[in-house]
């Protein structure tokens, strides 16, 4: 089976301190892999090597047979990869189907397509019932625009 994401001795430093040495690892598709370390093991570093916030200084970053190191985040997020972190929120002054429009613009260009998309997600999760209801209060739907491969940092 081909990897849908695949690390390739990715090597990543800040000022001489080396946060990731040569690290490779497979994720297909469908699999769910975790990544545990103590604070300071680097695991913040190479998630934001995957989804391109910083480019990693040596290696190659693969997604379904194409590379995205190096190309930034909003390029990442359109081949697939969505980062989620700890801290969840959500925008209150919207519904929850506007919410998860949000996510869903990162891959479908056009509203009425990223509508159709964030609907898709939301009966998916069983919420379509709740999509025009006030996100105030409730947890986002993440991620939304149905990502091929999704990064949680820092997972609870």
């Amino acid at each position: 089976m081909t990897a849908l994401l695949e690390v390739r001795g990715v090597t990543k430093t800040f000022g001489g301190v080396a946060a990731n040495i040569d690290i490779s690892f497979d994720v297909a598709r469908g699999e769910i892999l975790g990544l545990i370390g103590p604070n300071g093991a680097g695991k913040t570093s190479l998630f934001n090597s995957i989804s391109g916030e910083v480019t990693p200084d040596k290696g190659d970053i693969v997604l379904d047979g194409a590379v995205i190191s190096g190309r930034g985040p909003v390029a990442c997020a359109r081949a697939g990869v969505a980062r989620t972190f700890q801290v969840v929120r959500s925008f209150d002054s919207m519904t929850v189907l506007e919410n998860v429009m949000v996510g869903a613009f990162a891959r479908h260009g056009r509203a009425r397509d990223a509508m159709r998309a964030a609907q898709d997600v939301l009966a998916f999760a069983a919420l379509d019932g709740r999509a025009d209801a006030p996100a105030h209060g409730r947890r986002p739907v993440q991620p939304a625009g149905r990502p091929d491969t999704v990064i949680a940092g820092n997972a609870a």
